[in-house]
């Protein structure tokens, strides 16, 4: 039986303290009802700003993960727009077609390629840093925080600012996920990345002379 007063479970009699229980409250808001494209844009883009409350807002938001697919899938997508923009400004428009064509492939390949690097990182800070997270928990954050990759479309060194701001997402992601150490996940984010880094610069074909 349960008390109704303090709520504490019994079997014949007890010690009633005559405080009644604290009620199990999270301090995580329920998702947003019905279209929330707008809503998780903006968690994107706090996730994407280091926000640690975005990141635990949607750790465990199924809709997190749909939506940040459709973010996923434009973020990568955008990476395109640049040398697409740029043969139809040179009025090579056959060129223009395929490249954009292609965006099937380069969606596949990021896929294939982040997916690796979560999983890997996602063994790390499980077995060597002791980590509590599951792996569905990081797929909302970490997809919603690829917002990041737009930023390949700036001109000046777009390529390089999308690759660190994607990085610090992973390691904001992790450290809150996982309730790891910053310095722990950044050091995991930081070791796979670079060596995934390493293994893309070798694989390109070799430029002939």
């Amino acid at each position: 039986m349960k008390c109704q007063v303090c709520g504490q479970d019994y079997g014949v009699a007890h010690q009633c303290a005559g405080i009644a229980a604290a009620p199990d409250i999270s301090d995580v808001p329920p998702p947003p009802k019905g279209f929330a494209l707008g809503h998780y844009l903006g968690e994107a883009l706090r996730i994407a700003t280091w926000n640690d409350d975005a990141v635990r807002r949607t750790m465990n938001d199924p809709n997190a993960i749909l939506y940040g697919v459709i973010i996923y899938m434009i973020a990568i997508s955008l990476q395109l727009a640049v040398p697409v923009s740029l043969l139809l400004l040179a009025g090579r428009v056959e060129h223009a077609v395929i490249v954009a064509s292609s965006v099937a492939i380069l969606l596949l390949a990021s896929v294939g390629l982040d997916l690796s690097k979560i999983v890997i990182c996602h063994f790390f800070s499980k077995w060597f840093a002791d980590g509590s997270g599951t792996f569905t928990q990081l797929l909302g954050p970490l997809l919603l925080g690829s917002i990041v990759h737009a930023l390949a479309l700036s001109p000046v060194l777009g390529t390089l600012a999308a690759g660190i701001a994607w990085l610090a997402v992973f390691a904001i992601v992790f450290q809150e996920v996982h309730g790891i150490e910053p310095l722990k996940a950044i050091l995991i984010c930081g070791f796979v990345n670079f060596a995934f880094f390493v293994i893309q610069i070798y694989a390109l074909p070799a430029q002939p002379r």
